[in-house]
């Protein structure tokens, strides 16, 4: 899986907790966007210009949402535009062309978000979300009795499609757009369940793609990549751990940046 003069790069530090990393441009002449939850930034690096920041402050306190925290997970959407899921906000929102924010969610069934963590679009402009409840300030805080995964319609109607996992966390497709992955960052619960997206986008019912509940390694799954192959390149214990779509763990790699053979799917 990785190439044969493959080194780790550590390409920057200096952060309080680093999340949601996506890849913006091209191979050449990108750069890379991430979050630091506690830093609430969300920083900018690129291989000619190094570390500055994107976005800050992203927490929006005259929101009164009753949340902590800057963004989590970033993706683009289909038009190239930076999508946050916002954790202290309780929202996702879009960074339009003049750089002001606009709330694409916030609420389902007119109850507020607990704190969306992740996200990815589908081909066809929907978008699947996670809802775990990392960005509450408090319990009493949160207005629905469930951590959901959810779909976000293009007309901005959002969808409640699945709410048995504990604490849902990133996600995922499969290259076909036949398969949504979600990993679950219960300690009590390591676990990636793949979920079969039918012709209407929704969900049918979920199975185990691995389970690492009893591995000796600290960690939890967390966010994840998919690669063209649909293997998955996971947080999770011991580091980063590869999955391929049958479920086989195939490695275990401590990961900064590092040469791979198989390239990854665009967000």
């Amino acid at each position: 899986m990785l190439a044969a003069d493959a080194a780790v790069e550590r390409v920057a530090d200096g952060f309080q907790f680093i999340e949601g990393p996506v890849w913006v441009g091209g191979a050449t002449d990108g750069h890379l966007l991430f979050s630091d939850i506690p830093g609430d930034t969300v920083y900018r690096w690129s291989e000619a210009d190094g570390t500055s920041v994107f976005l800050s402050p992203v927490f929006l306190p005259e929101l009164e949402t009753g949340g902590q925290g800057g963004s989590n997970g970033l993706t683009l959407d289909l038009d190239g535009r930076v999508v946050l899921s916002e954790h202290g906000n309780r929202r996702l929102a879009r960074i339009e062309a003049d750089g002001s924010r606009i709330t694409l969610a916030d609420r389902y069934e007119g109850r507020r978000l607990n704190s969306p963590n992740d996200i990815v679009y589908h081909s066809s402009g929907a978008a699947f979300f996670t809802d775990p409840p990392y960005g509450l300030a408090s319990p009493d805080a949160a207005e629905l009795g469930w951590n959901g995964v959810y779909r976000l319609d293009p007309d901005g109607a959002v969808r409640l499609l699945a709410d048995g996992q504990t604490r849902p966390n990133g996600i995922g497709l499969s290259p076909d757009e036949r398969t949504l992955y979600v990993a679950n960052s219960d300690g009590a619960a390591r676990q990636w369940i793949a979920y079969p997206v039918d012709d209407d986008l929704g969900l049918g019912e979920g199975r185990v793609l691995l389970d690492l509940t009893n591995s000796a390694d600290a960690g939890v799954p967390d966010g994840f990549a998919v690669d063209t192959s649909g293997n998955l390149w996971a947080s999770g214990p011991g580091g980063i751990v590869v999955i391929s779509p049958e479920g086989d763990h195939l490695g275990t790699t401590g990961l900064y940046r590092i040469r791979t053979r198989v390239a990854g799917l665009m967000p």
